[in-house]
């Protein structure tokens, strides 16, 4: 058997080299030649799907053929893959269009819902701006902004960042052995450095990345689910992650070059979270809230509690059903530097830290509209 494609997709027309150099980039060139609108069409549809809550103007994302799913705008989607390509296929370009036209600008309230829900119960014509919820990713990264810890480096290694204690030392089986136990990176930047940038491993989830839908690696995903369960309210509330972005935010805000008061800093709290000042209701709630949470700060005091260095292991063996123990010492732990904890800082930060933990749970910084 030679190389060539498929000539279910297309006659072979006899441009895969038969010498071992330069096939890749033969077929390469191939899938993406000016008669072969196919490639640009399906990477235009997963951008387009991207930007609109997950759904494409081909639904059936991973299948264009008789079986699949038809366009919504048939001509939006030619326009766009003949752009594309006449833009030397740049993602960004064909985000910024995407980006700036009137159909994603659009609010996602519509003066006559009933009617359109009538006429397009699933909003599949975009009369309005389909609401979606943030990516695992986009969370974990817009928390990260929100309290100012966002380390924008591009590019360079993968950095490991803080998992809990539970998952981090969790035995975990490699090739019949038991796996290192985990070790973030040292430092807060490091570790604080967008998502993209995260270290996986296919046998270590992280729980607040996985509770929202983040697929796993090891498989193709055509489009990601969006769940609505319990465990996500509680891994945004309780989480120590999250704990740690509303403590860090408070604490600029209260302690940064200007000196500011509680009122003043819940105004400053509205602006970093939601981008905007509050109600005169939302004012008097978050004001009620920060002093009944400082009352309560002023009279808990937090304990100090140091990172352990060593952890007891567990292991049991794949082939005998043995069992075995050890002590494993976490030779990194020396060198790691905290953040902010609450033992830091005094009781204004960490009440004001528990009006920066509500809003950064508020349906209005979790979804786009």
């Amino acid at each position: 058997v030679k190389p060539g494609v498929l000539s279910a997709a297309s006659s072979a027309d006899g441009s895969i080299p038969d010498a071992l150099h330069g096939r890749r980039l033969a077929l390469a060139r191939w899938m993406t030649g000016p008669a072969k609108s196919l490639t640009a069409r399906v990477i235009v549809n997963r951008i387009w799907q991207q930007h609109f809550a997950g759904k494409g103007l081909v639904r059936t994302t991973n299948n264009f053929g008789v079986t699949g799913d038809r366009p919504s705008h048939p001509e939006l989607l030619d326009f766009l893959t003949g752009w594309f390509i006449q833009h030397n296929w740049s993602i960004k370009e064909l985000r910024q269009l995407i980006l700036s036209s009137e159909t994603w600008s659009r609010s996602a309230h519509h003066p006559a819902r009933e009617t359109l829900n009538e006429i397009d119960s699933t909003n599949r014509l975009l009369a309005y701006y389909p609401v979606r919820r943030l990516t695992a990713e986009e969370i974990r990264d817009s928390l990260l902004q929100a309290s100012g810890d966002l380390n924008l480096e591009a590019g360079g290694p993968g950095t490991y960042p803080d998992l809990i204690d539970e998952i981090a030392h969790l035995t975990r089986h490699v090739m019949g052995a038991a796996a290192p136990a985990y070790q973030p990176s040292a430092l807060p930047s490091e570790r604080n450095r967008r998502t993209i940038y995260t270290f996986r491993r296919r046998t270590l989830k992280d729980p607040l990345m996985e509770t929202f839908n983040r697929p796993a690696s090891e498989i193709s995903c055509e489009a990601r689910d969006e769940t609505t369960i319990a465990p996500q309210a509680l891994a945004l509330f309780n989480g120590p992650f999250v704990h740690e972005r509303a403590l860090s935010l408070a604490n600029k805000i209260l302690n940064g070059a200007d000196d500011h008061d509680i009122d003043s800093g819940i105004e400053l709290v509205f602006y970093r979270v939601l981008g905007r000042a509050p109600t005169d209701d939302e004012r008097t709630q978050s004001q009620r809230h920060v002093r009944k949470m400082l009352a309560h700060h002023q009279n808990h005091h937090p304990q100090p509690s140091q990172r352990s260095r060593v952890v007891r292991r567990e292991f049991v063996d794949e082939k005998t059903g043995g069992t075995s123990h050890w002590d494993e010492i976490l030779d990194q732990a020396d060198d790691y530097v905290p953040g902010l904890q609450p033992w830091d800082v005094d009781a204004n930060v960490r009440a004001l830290s528990e009006l920066c933990l509500v809003l950064m749970n508020s349906n209005e910084f979790l979804y786009v509209e």
